[in-house]
């Protein structure tokens, strides 16, 4: 299943959105996308993961309250810091 954004923190994954989101029937949702991704397909949530991942990861930590935590996009690690930028 391929994961398009997920975060991290000591705990291990705290959140992502994969295949289980992007490729819904059913209407509930509470991944890190936030409802974007779900039901659309895997082309449009790339899209829009791409688009929107900075903006996913921040309002989903704000809503789990984590502050110390790290990302991934298709598999690639960005660091908290390099996301502000």
């Amino acid at each position: 299943m391929t994961t398009l954004i997920a975060v991290y923190n000591s705990d291990g994954c705290v959140g992502r959105c994969d295949a289980r989101c992007h490729d819904a029937t059913l209407p509930d949702c509470d991944c890190i996308c936030g409802g974007r991704n779900h039901g659309v397909g895997r082309r449009q949530a790339a899209q829009n993961t791409a688009r929107m991942a900075e903006h996913m990861i921040r309002e989903y930590t704000d809503r789990i309250g984590i502050s110390d935590y790290s990302a991934k996009i298709a598999g690639e690690l960005v660091s908290q810091l390099e996301l502000a930028l």
